[in-house]
């Protein structure tokens, strides 16, 4: 598999799942938006050491658009499940 193509459909996966637990962890909840985006938070992390496990070298310069990506996804994932 392509080094460009594991950069984009790693956080978009990454952003699903991240969407998925928020909804899971936050689902009661009234205040859910801090914890939501402290999951997220977290899922960018483990980013972090999933990539050299893909052998992907990541530059510093990376890291913005990787999280706007994941960003996205859960955004999309987490009010997708909201409004079920």
């Amino acid at each position: 598999m392509d080094v460009e193509l594991k950069k984009a459909i790693v956080p978009v996966l990454f952003g699903i799942l991240a969407g998925f637990f928020s909804f899971l962890v936050t689902q009661d909840l009234r205040q859910r938006d801090a914890f939501g985006i402290i999951i997220l938070v977290l899922f960018i992390y483990i980013q972090k050491f999933v990539f050299p496990k893909l052998n992907v070298k990541l530059q510093p310069k990376d890291w913005f658009g990787l999280s706007f990506i994941t960003l996205a996804s859960w955004y999309i994932a987490w009010t997708f499940l909201l409004n079920l």
